[in-house]
Parts: structure tokens; sequence; C-alpha cells
């Protein structure tokens, strides 16, 4: 039974996008476009998939008509997810016999273009069969027709995809070459499995994956960023994606999981080893891997994304950056050929064909939220021509290189903010990882004695034109005013994990609460996600510190509840509160 502060919860996460939604029409108009399947596509749907331990998995599988009467074999692209590879428009089984449910509610930049055949965030066998491609739509263990027992983002999971990877290679009209690929969930799917960290091991039949937008470590990307309980994008994935495709009821899956996901992390508040069990092993990724990661996800994909490019052992990686909506670009013609040129390379052997000599990263540089400035290679990330620098908080609200005399900056932790500025003299872009230090302290108001012993602080840095005009960007799940970049804390959980953290990159041990004491003034370490933007000379950044969330992004809700009385930043002095900002630098000419 759902308690009613949880009916209340989804009501304030859902709500708002299901209000947009009837507003703009997108309920009844999706914002998409579905295509027929291919002629030559032979679609054999609810698959069997046997595993060694008496399990059977179900799959859809689409093939070539003229390679099944020619006898030739094909490479393989795979999914693997929980959502129900059965809801098809083709099978009638989505609402109103249009696209996946999901294409009602969440906003898309432009109109993503794919066939009936397609399931949510999957490779589109329209484009694949005629690659020269079959395609492998599973279902995970537990969910919809596959048997097994539900689980999300086990070992165990992994393992029984890495087992059905190797029994798809093994039949006789594939090459033995499987590579995986999909959006968000089916993105996360993929690193386990290339991770191997599981008695079966990495499948023999893997060569290569493409994971597009997927968050790496549960706890630190989503459920329990900054150290703050996300308590909305939880319960509204399980009541709308994940309750409905379970084999069991709820009760028997809280008693797999040992909770529900909305309870995820109010249980487990520590990175404990329960939530260390759900985060891949990177490093043990070895295959060929093609990662998207786009600075527009913030809170749910963008930071996991880049750590996955950043850690994997890889020797040939490449990472695929932009600032708009997954699904707009994941089913464009520009990624669908150059996925298509990664896997030629990997899964085919046609290793003449240029993807080798790509370089590792492509970056797209955003002026605003529809203006880009520039795409082009890059070798590394972060850049190689990446100057941190330092804009100290002032005392006239200003963000200045040169700190300034000793002052404090006080508001309400319950409506109040905080907000300095700096403006560009030269064009200057920057694209990275920008990093808050803040010296805090929380103070009693109204007459009580006792000071709050937590702080939740919310930053976020705005553009500002030379106008003076905020400049909105794309963010996630249909945000269209988002900031260039934004980061949270739990003040408690201010301790730094010193063998994760970099200089540009305080990572938090999340594995106790340190609570202020009266008086203390303590230093925080505020990560922001990463973010590549382009500043004329005359636009500015303003940097915004709230006790909430500063620009509401359904369904994402933080718990804020430990903000009382008030909160103080100190500056200046021997207190060296900061914004650290990624300039990049011109490239020394050899």
């Amino acid at each position: 039974m759902v308690s009613l502060s949880e009916i209340g919860m989804l009501r304030r996460s859902v709500g708002p996008i299901l209000k947009r939604a009837v507003l703009t029409g997108q309920l009844f108009k999706p914002q998409c476009e579905l295509t027929e399947p291919h002629p030559d596509i032979l679609a054999e749907y609810d698959a069997g998939v046997p595993l060694d331990d008496g399990t059977t998995l179900t799959a859809n599988v689409f093939r070539s008509k003229s390679a099944q009467e020619s006898g030739a074999k094909l490479p393989v692209v795979m999914c693997a997810h929980p959502y129900d590879n059965s809801l098809l428009p083709a099978l009638k089984k989505t609402p109103f016999g249009g696209p996946p449910k999901q294409y009602r509610l969440i906003p898309q930049e432009g109109r993503p273009r794919f066939s009936t055949q397609t399931s949510w965030e999957s490779p589109d066998p329209n484009f694949w069969v005629p690659a020269g491609y079959a395609v492998v739509n599973l279902n995970l263990p537990g969910f919809a027709s596959s048997g097994g027992k539900p689980s999300l983002f086990t070992a165990g999971q992994s393992e029984a995809f890495a087992k059905a990877i190797d029994w798809i290679g093994a039949q006789d009209w594939c090459t033995g070459a499987v590579g995986l690929n999909g959006v968000s969930f089916l993105a996360i799917s993929q690193y386990g499995v290339a991770a191997g960290d599981f008695p079966y091991g990495v499948p023999k039949c893997l060569k290569a994956i493409c994971p597009w937008e997927g968050l790496s470590d549960p706890y630190r990307d989503m459920f329990r960023e900054g150290g703050l309980e996300e308590k909305g994008f939880p319960i509204m994935w399980w009541h709308m994606e994940v309750k409905e495709t379970i084999n069991c009821t709820a009760a028997e899956f809280a008693a797999i999981e040992g909770q529900l996901p909305q309870h995820i992390g109010t249980r487990h508040p520590f990175y404990d080893d329960y939530w260390k069990s759900k985060a891949a092993q990177l490093e043990r990724i070895e295959v060929p891997a093609l990662v998207c990661a786009s600075f527009s996800d913030q809170g749910l994909h963008t930071q996991g994304s880049f750590r996955v490019f950043r850690q994997a052992s890889s020797g040939h990686k490449w990472v695929y950056t932009h600032r708009r909506g997954k699904w707009d670009s994941y089913y464009s013609a520009e990624v669908q050929n150059l996925t298509k040129a990664f896997f030629d390379c990997f899964l085919k052997g046609e290793t003449d064909n240029g993807f080798l000599e790509t370089d590792p990263l492509r970056l797209e540089v955003r002026a605003s939220r529809d203006t880009i400035h520039e795409v082009r290679s890059e070798p590394a990330w972060p850049l190689e021509n990446t100057e941190y620098r330092k804009l100290f908080l002032r005392e006239d609200n200003r963000l200045d290189p040169a700190p300034g005399g000793q002052t404090e900056f006080v508001y309400d932790a319950r409506s109040g903010a905080l907000r300095f500025s700096h403006t560009f003299e030269a064009d200057t872009e920057l694209t990275g990882y920008m990093k808050l230090r803040l010296w805090v302290e929380a103070r009693a108001k109204d007459g009580r004695k006792v000071p709050p012993d937590d702080m939740a602080l919310f930053v976020g840095v705005d553009k500002i034109d030379a106008e003076g005009r905020r400049v909105p960007f794309y963010g996630s799940v249909g945000n269209r005013e988002d900031m260039v970049a934004r980061g949270l804390i739990a003040v408690s959980r201010r301790a730094l994990d010193p063998k994760a953290s970099t200089e540009w990159e305080p990572v938090l041990r999340n594995e106790r609460d340190d609570r202020l004491t009266p008086g203390e003034i303590a230093p925080v370490d505020i990560a922001i996600n990463p973010s590549s933007t382009f500043f004329a000379a005359g636009d500015g950044i303003e940097l915004i510190v709230s006790p909430n969330e500063i620009v509401p992004s359904p369904p994402y809700r933080k718990d804020n509840a430990c903000n009382r009385g008030l909160h103080v930043v100190h500056a200046g002095g021997e207190c060296d509160s900061h914004l650290s900002i990624p300039v990049i630098t011109a490239r020394t000419q050899n």
C-alpha cells in the first residue's frame, strides 16, 4: 500500500510534468515520429534465451530476411533493461498505438524518429538491420516475460546479461560479435557486464559497448548526490516504469532488494557495501567504448557518464558530448552514423574505416540553450589546456581573482539566497569541472538557543549576457530553463575521499555525519557538474548559493528538511571562499 506521504511526493514530482504535457498538447501529440518497419526485417518476439541455471530470459530479435535466406551471419547490436520489450507500437501495446508513453510526457528538443519496433530508449531495428546487423532487445531477469528474480544494478543481473550475450553470440546466424547500445538504464546495464565483476566474467562475444548517458554510481550520481537524499525521481521511476514490469508483487520485490527504490536512500543513507555493490568497477572495463556524456542531464547521468570515460581501462575509448535531450541526440542521423562506424570497426573488423583515427573527445561548446558556439575534437577529458582559476567571494557580492577583506554573508535558511557575479573582459571558454569552496556556519534565530547542526546547500552558476539577462540552457527531463552548471551538499557529509578527489573534483566519503557544533565555521568543497560554455567579452557568471533547489526540475526533489535558522558564509582572511573555474587557454604551438 502506498502511504499518504508517498502519494504526496509522487504528486509533487510527476504533477508538474503531467500538467506541462496537458497544457502543451504533448500528451495527445507526442513529439516524435514513428516509421513503419523496414520490409527486410524478420522479427521474432519473445524469443527464449536459456541460462545455465534453468532460467529463461526473453528477447525480441530482429534480423534480415535476405540474410536468413542466404545463411549469412550477422554481428549483433544488443540491449538489456527492465522496461518490457513488448511495449511496442508494432504490437499495439503502447498508448493509442503510438510511441512509448514517455514521449507523451517528456518534451523533446526536436522530433526523434524511430520505428514502431523500437521500445523505450533502445536501438532502432530500422537503422541497424539494413546496416548489416541483428538487433537483440532483452528483458533482464524478473522483468516482463523473463524468468528469474528482478533486481536493480546488481552483479547477478550483470552475470545473467553476460551469459545471454554469449548465448546470442553462439547462434548459427551470428558472427559471434556482440556490441551493446542503448540509453539510460540500457547504458547502465552495459557497465557491469563489461567490467565482469562476477564469477562468469566478461562474455567472450562482447566486442564493444556504446552507453548513451547512464549513471555509473547510483548513490553519488542520483540517490544521494552531495549526501542529500533524492525523493522525487525514485518514486516516479518506480511507479511509472518499474512496478508495472516486474514479474512479482511489490512486496516480493522489496524483499529481494531490501526495499523499494524510493526507500533506498533512507534505508542506506551512507555509502555502505550495499551501494558499493551497485557501482560498477569501471577500471575493469577493457573493451572498446563509445560513451555519451551530456552537459544537460545534471542530477542524473552527467557525472556518471564522464566518470566512465575517465576511469575505463579501454585501450580504445571515445566520448561524445552535447547539451540537449538524450533521445534527440541518440536517434539523430549524426549519432546513428557515428555509432555505426564504431561498431563497423570493432564488430565487423573494418579497422580501415577511419574510426580509429577519430580524436577521443567530441566537444560541443554552447553559448546558450539553442546556440552552439563550436563543435571540435579534443585529445583528452578534462581538456589538456585547462587553467583552473579562483574567483573569491568579495564583500560587495563580486567574484574576483583577488581575495577581499574578512566578511560574512547571512541569509535565511528557508527562503534566502546569496548571489555573486563576475564579468569576463575577454572572450572566455569554461569547459570542465567547477568547484566551490565555502566556509559556512549555522546560526539560530527567532530566539532559539541551539543552532542547527546541519545545512543543505544548493549552488549553481548562471550565464549573464552583456545586457544583464540570464541565459537559459537545456536541463534534465525536458527542463528548458536550466543553469550552466549546478552542485549541492549536505554540510554534515563534507569529509572528502582523498583517493577519489582531485584538484578540480571533490568526492565525498559519505561514511558518517559530521554534525556542526555551535559557532563552528566549517570548510566545505562542493562539486559542480561538468559543463562547456562560451562567454563573449562583456558576458559574465552569477554564482547562487541557496537553501533550496535554485531551478526546479521535476521530477527531482532533494531533501532539505535540515534547513532552519540562518546560514552564514564567511569570506576573506583565513576563510578562502572561492569558485574555481576551468578556463580553456590557447594551445601552445609546437
